[in-house]
């Protein structure tokens, strides 16, 4: 029923938008559950839901596009073959690229394993005890693993794949030791694949605010603000979803607090 009632307000959407003068290409990768998940190619999920909210508040149209991986969205952002990227972490060379939006959630990044070494304290030591990571291209994990992949015998231990599916069974089949993910994802992603043998190290390797990249040839000034003012506006929403996605599947912290 949830599925058709998704269908039923997705081509109303398209419909809405048929008049529209321009219609704003927004890249989305690979199935991140539970922020994006694709059914028969149409994308759903709390991002997903969250990014219509957004735009329709500012009265902006869009589409929805799928990318092999936040590395690839990052390329065609730059080159101007979409507009906007969700889930965004701020660091100032994207910055060239692209105007930020203010923040609309949380994204705490920590360590998924099926044997966690509590003894380590950081992911410096971790890195040192002949570890072996996976973690996804292109995402961004704050500037302690920045530090540590500057050092080419490390970054020879991590290995980035696009699929959350397949990085997740690298930990359970032993292929690595420890997956570096968004906490909500892993939590979500390890609970409906039934992968009870996954355990979270107390180690939170990131915290930062999550925004919108939206590309510097696309967008005015005044549309930022637009946006921003559309961010404000939809907060209250933005707990009605994240009841419908979160608080229903594990026990976590609240990546959609107030700002």
């Amino acid at each position: 029923m949830r599925y058709l009632i998704y269908f039923i307000l997705f081509f109303v959407s398209m419909s809405a938008q048929a008049d529209c003068g321009r219609i704003y290409k927004v890249g989305i990768g690979t199935n991140w559950p539970p922020y994006v998940m694709y059914l028969n190619d149409i994308p759903y999920g709390l991002d997903i839901e969250v990014t219509e909210a957004i735009l329709r508040s500012a009265g902006l149209c869009y589409e929805f596009i799928k990318l092999p991986s936040s590395a690839r969205g990052l390329n065609e952002l730059e080159k101007g073959l979409v507009d906007v990227l969700p889930s965004a972490s701020f660091n100032t060379e994207r910055a060239e690229i692209a105007y930020f939006s203010i923040p609309y959630r949380r994204e705490r990044m920590r360590l998924f394993s099926v044997n966690p070494d509590e003894s380590a304290k950081n992911l410096s030591e971790l890195f040192a005890g002949d570890n072996i990571f996976t973690a996804n291209p292109g995402a961004y994990y704050g500037e302690e693993l920045a530090e540590i992949l500057r050092i080419d015998w490390y970054r020879k231990r991590l290995f980035e794949v696009a699929s959350l599916d397949r990085r997740m069974q690298m930990v359970v089949l032993g292929r690595v030791n420890y997956l570096i993910e968004d906490e909500i994802s892993g939590l979500y992603f390890a609970k409906q694949k039934g992968y009870n043998q996954i355990k979270l190290h107390s180690y939170i390797v990131n915290d930062n605010a999550i925004h919108f990249m939206l590309g510097r040839r696309s967008f005015s000034k005044e549309q930022v603000d637009a946006i921003n003012e559309a961010i404000e506006r939809q907060r209250p929403y933005f707990k009605t979803l994240e009841a419908k996605y979160i608080s229903t599947t594990v026990e976590s912290s609240n990546p959609l607090e107030e700002l």
